[in-house]
């Protein structure tokens, strides 16, 4: 099996050190349990990494595969040009994601064709320059986004990403980027609603207790009021999650950090990935 592990990781550009500076203080748990996805990444040794952005081109009706021929991307307009990723698609996968969702009647769009150099969004260069940051070998890219769909479509589409990964033979990372609610204080980036942290606590503790259907049965109106741009990211983990036990495969969830000290939640959480004990004994 070729799923490695997955991660869930929000995207705020002051968690960089180039960006934040003196006030990587303020989000020193997301800043610690980032700086632990980029150890594990570097032991898991992806070859591919796939990752959901809630801020790469989205379609209302169709969800989002990217089929560049490579990705860049910086921080410059956070004021830190200095700060970049870059890597070349993985378009074998990213086709046969396509393929995969097709056969689940998800419908789905191409965002970039075969000779294009995409420029990436904050929401995928902040997680990749701790993903990537301590790699020692290449690692491809595969970048997707969610839709304006029902949330059960975006369960059948990550259902149609894991399987699409089980299929390929290199080793795969997948990522969930999203931040939670954007409301959980006064003065936060769209308003205070009390339901925010109501909601941050619902998704926290059904991802930590591996628990996705709780995920799923998060109030619609409670996920409107929190004003958040991650939800979808995670349900289409859940559909990853979905073909990985269809597979065989035991996961296990850690919640590494969750804070919003600005007013936005900021989760990060790992799912580690074995195989069954007959065949591999171990991580995949």
């Amino acid at each position: 099996m070729t799923l490695i592990g997955c991660f869930v990781t929000p995207h705020p550009a002051i968690i960089v050190p180039e960006v934040g500076g003196d006030r990587l203080a303020e989000v020193e748990d997301t800043v610690q349990a980032m700086r632990s996805v980029q150890a594990k990444t570097a032991a898991l040794a992806p070859e591919t990494i796939v990752l959901l952005s809630p801020h790469a081109p989205i379609l209302a009706g169709q969800m989002s595969i990217s089929m560049a021929l490579s990705y860049r991307g910086s921080l410059a307009s956070f004021g830190a040009a200095d700060v970049t990723v870059k890597a070349d698609g993985d378009r074998d996968l990213a086709e046969a994601i396509m393929s995969r969702a097709a056969d689940h009647g998800v419908r789905s769009a191409i965002t970039a064709s075969r000779g294009d150099v995409i420029g990436l969004d904050h929401g995928s260069v902040v997680p990749l320059v701790y993903l990537m940051g301590s790699l020692k070998q290449p690692c491809r890219l595969v970048l997707l986004a969610f839709s304006q769909m029902d949330r059960e479509d975006h369960v059948l589409f990550g259902r149609a990403v894991g399987e699409a990964v089980l299929e390929t033979p290199r080793r795969v990372l997948y990522v969930a980027s999203g931040d939670l609610s954007h409301r959980l204080m006064p003065g936060a980036p769209v308003g205070y609603d009390p339901r925010g942290a109501r909601f941050d606590r619902a998704v926290v503790d059904a991802f930590g207790a591996a628990d996705w259907d709780a995920l799923l049965r998060i109030d619609p109106g409670l996920t409107a009021a929190a004003g958040e741009c991650g939800y979808r990211s995670l349900a289409v983990l859940a559909g990853v999650m979905t073909a990985a036990k269809a597979a065989g495969l035991t996961t296990k969830n850690t919640v590494l950090s969750y804070e919003g000290p600005f007013g936005v939640g900021y989760l990060v959480g790992e799912v580690e990935v074995s195989a069954p004990t007959s065949e591999q004994g171990g991580s995949v």
